[in-house]
């Protein structure tokens, strides 16, 4: 047992040299992939490993078709920082903590390699390069792929996002004879490096295939389950048909403890006992010259779905133990003695204890007295080109009250040839005309009600600022930052954050509205209902729906009927109003947990959503389109351990004002926290919306 202080040198790992002599592979784990200090302290081991013993690879638990693009990106002369975020899972490369990982292997990108084992597609360069590059890998080579390739595209998108094989376009059993006859036709090829990267690929794709047309979800505490027996099955392939390519690397594996366990026979849990981890197969492979290191922590709480919960640490547990040792960090060897026997331990899950064979898991362990969960940074530098001076106008009607008003004149109907999909169309073609794609900041004021029945047991008002980088062209939202509020009724719920109103956050449908994407909107079916006149313009209502229910169409984690209206500018073909309905189909079970209520009410535990709608309104402003004003309800029950359930309603109204267009205030650091908001008694008295 070595003791090592606070914050480590990188020299302080001496003691790694004889621990991993004769070594090719290292396996550094983490329990959780949100602690930031083990990022760093996993960096400073990585340094370790390359400056003294000669390591040439860095392989990552992320897409092996993201890691190859971000591979020769470098080769071309592109930043680290810029090739990460295009690839590697957001959890690392926009972490603080990570980013020392990424100043590290810009010094040394002429020397490493990168490689990806996981079958996922974990970045901008696989979602948006990987079809595209494929087909003309097949062009080149004179190969045939039986796929259509924007069918493709939206598949994988679909297994992606959702975790669902949407088989509306290409059957399971279509993609998977397509895939396996183009890999066929690969190794008839020379071995290159191209040819091997394209034939771990498409492995990767009909495992990622088969996962998703499988669709088990287990539930449970633990991190890894037999569900992800594929997976770990596919990352073990691709590893170790990378050892087999490129004999001569030394590899660094930057992943979860779970995947990299060596042997899990001694694990009599069930849940667990048929789960195969990625590193048993390496471990049968290359027996010694395998060394999997976990990152092993006494976290007493854990971080779900935006709180904290507490998770004590279990007495007579092998944390436990460690934690008496009060020392902020320890290596442990398993090749001891007191390593190789049964001993309770948390490596599998952040809440529950099993019993196992430390030695057998992994070979060393690395001990973290604390453990600080990881801080996500935004560091993307805007340049800001709208120069314009900001005039607002004399008077501002919205559709909501031009329409409430009935400042409409005759229905018109509609005799041309124009369709519905022609106006979808050039709606698209013209939203980088008609909608920001520069900076902007602004203000906006929401209410927050909710009822029980019929009861209202929330009601508030707040005040913030927002920043926002336009709506086109990015897939991020827009950054926040509280200002004032004001609890109206808080009795038996009180919400802890802004993050708990998921349309407050992605406010933006002009940005993530799926019909609105050129590929997509094909799957939709639109109906031209009337055209109407709103403030002397004539106006197009269209109606939208969609058979498919999953998230890559809906934009929702539980399943639903999505449709709703589309009020489009004949003028100019700006959308002005979106109305968006989602009647749920099926709720998931992991989302069920966490509506924590007081008092008369505190027995109902559970909550499920039966509809969601959102109103959407846009202003012109200096001849662009922003959003001024939304609406959304959510409709739903909470239960009881019984299935006793009442109805509740949560309903929020926002509008937006004093936007700024020429000189954006940004936002540094945002705040989600209602608690870190006081009443301010003064501004609330005298506070009007403009």
């Amino acid at each position: 047992m070595i003791s090592l202080s606070e914050n480590p040198s990188v020299e302080d790992f001496s003691f790694l040299k004889d621990e991993l002599k004769n070594t090719q592979v290292v396996m550094l784990g983490e329990i959780s992939h949100t602690d930031g200090n083990v990022f760093e302290m996993k960096t400073k081991i990585v340094e370790y490993l390359v400056h003294e013993m000669g390591y040439t690879t860095i392989a990552f638990e992320a897409g092996i078709y993201d890691l190859w693009n971000a591979e020769k990106q470098l080769k071309k002369g592109s930043k680290v920082k810029e090739v990460f975020d295009n690839s590697l899972f957001s959890i690392w490369s926009k972490a603080a903590e990570f980013q020392s990982f990424i100043n590290f292997y810009e010094t040394k990108k002429e020397q490493l390699k990168l490689f990806g084992f996981d079958y996922q597609i974990t970045g901008i360069n696989g979602t948006e390069h990987l079809v595209n590059e494929l087909y003309n890998y097949c062009k080149i080579n004179k190969l045939k792929i039986k796929l259509n390739q924007d069918d493709l595209i939206l598949l994988l998108e679909s297994i992606t996002k959702s975790g669902m094989f949407d088989d509306e376009d290409i059957t399971y059993n279509e993609y998977s004879d397509a895939l396996t006859q183009l890999l066929i036709q690969i190794n008839h090829n020379p071995i290159n490096d191209e040819h091997f990267y394209w034939k771990q690929i498409l492995k990767s794709l009909l495992a990622l295939g088969e996962n998703a047309n499988n669709n088990i979800e287990i539930l449970s505490t633990f991190n890894t389950t037999a569900m992800d027996n594929i997976r770990d099955r596919q990352m073990a392939d691709n590893l170790l048909s990378y050892i087999k390519a490129y004999p001569n690397e030394k590899i660094i594996c930057w992943g979860a403890n779970q995947h990299f366990s060596n042997d899990i026979s001694s694990i009599k849990t069930a849940i667990l006992t048929d789960f195969i981890p990625m590193a048993s197969y390496i471990k049968k492979e290359l027996k010694n010259k395998l060394y999997s290191l976990a990152a092993i922590t006494a976290r007493d709480s854990v971080y779900l779905q935006h709180k904290w919960y507490k998770t004590p640490v279990q007495e007579n547990s092998f944390e436990a133990r460690l934690k008496q040792k009060k020392v902020p960090h320890l290596f442990i060897t398993s090749n001891q003695e007191a390593m190789n026997k049964q001993q309770y331990n948390r490596l599998f899950s952040p809440i529950t204890f099993i019993e196992a064979n430390l030695s057998e898991l992994h070979d060393g362990y690395l001990y973290f007295d604390k453990a600080s969960i990881s801080t996500i940074i935004d560091d993307e530098q805007i340049n800001i080109t709208h120069n314009e001076q900001f005039i607002p106008e004399n008077k501002t009607i919205s559709l909501e009250q031009s329409l409430e008003n009935n400042y409409t004149l005759n229905e018109i109907i509609i005799t041309g040839k124009q369709s519905p999909y022609g106006i979808i169309k050039k709606v698209i073609e013209k939203l980088g005309s008609n909608y920001p794609n520069t900076a902007f900041s602004s203000e906006f004021y929401t209410n927050v009600s909710s009822k029980i029945q019929d009861s209202e047991v929330l009601n508030f008002d707040f005040i913030a600022n927002q920043y926002d980088r336009g709506y086109i062209g990015y897939d991020f939202r827009s950054t926040k930052k509280l200002k004032e509020i004001r609890w109206n009724i808080k009795t038996v719920f009180v919400p802890q954050s802004l993050r708990e109103y998921h349309g407050l956050v992605y406010n933006s449908p002009i940005q993530y509205a799926t019909f609105l994407k050129n590929r997509k909107f094909k799957k939709f079916d639109f109906i031209l209902e009337e055209t109407i006149f709103i403030d002397g313009e004539e106006v197009y209502v269209i109606s939208f729906a969609i058979s498919r229910n999953h998230s890559t169409y809906t934009r929702r984690v539980f399943l639903s009927n999505y449709s709703g209206l589309l009020y489009i500018n004949k003028k100019d073909y700006a959308v002005l109003k979106i109305t968006e309905n989602w009647k749920v189909t099926e709720f998931p079970q992991s989302f069920r947990e966490g509506y924590p209520l007081t008092g008369d009410y505190s027995k109902y535990i559970r909550k499920e959503y039966v509809n969601e709608s959102t109103v959407t309104e846009f202003s012109k402003i200096n001849g662009l389109y922003y959003i001024t004003y939304t609406s959304n309800l959510i409709e739903g029950k909470i239960q009881d351990i019984q299935n006793n359930s009442l109805p509740f309603k949560i309903k929020t109204v926002s509008r937006w004002y004093n936007f700024e267009l020429a000189d954006p205030v940004k936002i540094k650091k945002e705040e989600h926290s209602f608690e870190k908001v006081k009443y301010n008694k003064a501004i609330w008295d005298n506070f009007k919306l403009p």
